[in-house]
Formats: structure tokens, sequence, C-alpha cells
């Protein structure tokens, strides 16, 4: 009788082999069609569960996650660490299986500066396209102390607040809460205003 060891290896030789495939494919920005590089392309199976199988685009845009075992997967693209496209439905055989991707433009909003503040404080932020994007200041109770509103088109704007809230009485002493909305995603900063 051959030893178990012997009979396992006999077992896995005799196996069926796994079929493995590949995504490949290029991400592009949605508006300007540029290659996007250094995004993230995160692969996930079709119970939405991440598999730990991931990719970075290179400075053409282009990605390849290889070694997916065969099935129906779903990929997510993170630009910056924040969502911008999702592509669901993808069936991966033995072979290499193209996708493309257009993504929106990230959400980003800067670290405020000076922070702590006394006088003034300066918001930095980028918003997709066309978007509604929203930047509010809170204090720690969550009541709104000032908003800004806007949907213009992409690029970086700068916000500068001169610490006085919505009726220009000034703010105290304190922490405040900075939240940019825009496109279903948020970002949170804070920031104290010292007097």
């Amino acid at each position: 009788m051959a030893p178990a060891g012997v009979l396992a290896l006999l077992l896995f030789l005799g196996a069926a082999p796994c079929r493995a495939g590949s995504i490949c494919g290029t991400v592009r920005d949605g508006v300007t069609l540029q290659p996007v590089p250094n995004a993230a392309v995160f692969l996930f199976d079709n119970l939405d569960q991440y598999t730990g199988l991931y990719a970075g685009t290179d400075v053409d845009g282009r990605y390849c996650i290889d070694n997916i075992p065969a099935g129906t997967y779903t990929i997510q693209v993170r630009v910056d660490n924040y969502l911008s496209a999702v592509v669901g439905g993808i069936v991966v055989e033995e072979d290499a299986t193209g996708v493309d991707v257009t993504t929106r433009a990230p959400l980003f909003l800067d670290q405020p500066w000076p922070n702590p503040a006394t006088n003034e404080v300066t918001f930095r932020l980028d918003a997709p396209d066309g978007v509604e994007t929203r930047l509010e200041v809170y204090d720690v109770r969550g009541r709104l102390v000032m908003g800004w509103q806007g949907d213009g088109p992409a690029s970086t704007r700068t916000i500068r607040w001169d610490l006085r809230d919505a009726s220009g009485a000034p703010v105290a002493s304190g922490i405040y809460l900075i939240r940019l909305r825009a496109g279903g995603n948020e970002i949170v900063r804070r920031f104290v205003r010292l007097r």
C-alpha cells in the first residue's frame, strides 16, 4: 500500500487542471479620454467579495490582473483612493479578457491651511466635471456653520474662508469639520480655529 503522501501526490497529479485567465485593459479619463496612470484596479467575485487580486495602471493607463480562476467578476477602479469606476459582469475563462474603463474625475480635498487658523483658512479641492459639489463646514455638534455649492467644470478650486458664519459673525474657537460631497463620494477633513 502506498504511503499517504504518495497517494496525495498521485491524486493531485491526476486532478483536472485549474483554469485561469486574465483581465487586461486601459483606464481612461471619461472627459479627456487621456490614460489614467497610477490607478488601482481591484477584483471582486460575483458575491462582491474582494478576491485579493489587483493591479496598478502604468504611465499609459494599462493594467493586467493574471491568474484569475474562471468565473464572473467585477472590477473597481480607484484613483487617489477614491472610487472612480465599477465594471461588472466580466466573464473570465482560460485566456485574456479585455476590459477598458473610463473613469470619473476623482474627488479631492486638501488639508485645510493654515491649521490651526486664526484669521482665515484655505480649502483646495478638485471635483468631477458638471457634478453638483457641496463644501460645508460643521462645528463639533454637527451644526452647519458655512457652505458653498457649485457644479462647474472640473478643476482645482481654492476657497478662502474668513472664519465667519453665514450671518457674518466670527465663529468660536474650537474644532471644525469640512465635508466635500460630489457624485456620491464624500471627504471629511478637520481644522482648529484659534482666536
